[in-house]
């Protein structure tokens, strides 16, 4: 082979290589920092304009935390499934779980935010969640709507639900905050 040959199969195989690298690199979504599960629901709500806040609590019975998402005594399972209409098995499939709900009714606004062990297993865990949460007997009165959104490729499940306005702001507002690291997985009425 002559060296122009040569030259061009080099040069083809490093272009090839380069844009290898370069598509590797643009897939990996930008990741948002939290300090701890109850930070992925507070990135949000500190975001709220004046008019959007409500009487609201985190946490659960044992740990509240007023005005602001609380992290979940991942024992107290039975707290965590009244509360967040999960069950025992998503419970099991978490390394943390925070709340935040509002504070006169919870039907008007509850959201959840659980960290994964495996985000592998989100998209399971988002339709195991919808489930769950679409089963629920509700008493005095019901949320209209609800979302879930997987974060930082799934180390994260949000979810949400209450009446239509306070869900759109809250989705909203999410999807403002964490940009490409949040994906909406589901979005649709409870009835």
């Amino acid at each position: 082979m002559n060296k122009k040959v040569i030259m061009s199969i080099v040069a083809v195989a490093l272009v090839v290589a380069i844009g290898v690298i370069a598509v590797g690199c643009g897939n990996s979504a930008p990741k948002t920092e939290f300090a701890d599960t109850a930070d992925v629901i507070n990135k949000v709500v500190e975001t709220y304009a004046e008019d959007k806040k409500f009487a609201s609590m985190g946490g659960d019975l044992e740990n509240p935390v007023d005005g602001k998402a609380g992290l979940m005594n991942l024992t107290d399972t039975e707290t965590i499934n009244y509360m967040l209409h999960t069950t025992d098995d998503l419970v099991a499939q978490t390394d943390e779980i925070a709340s935040f709900v509002h504070a006169m009714n919870a039907n008007t606004f509850t959201s959840g935010a659980f960290k994964l062990k495996d985000a592998g297993s989100a998209d399971a865990f988002c339709t195991s969640l919808k489930d769950s949460v679409l089963a629920t007997q509700w008493m005095c009165g019901f949320p209209e709507k609800i979302v879930i959104f997987t974060v930082n490729g799934g180390d994260y499940v949000v979810y949400a639900i209450g009446n239509g306005e306070a869900i759109d702001y809250y989705k909203t507002q999410l999807t403002t905050v964490m940009g490409e690291s949040a994906t909406l997985v589901t979005e649709e009425a409870v009835a």
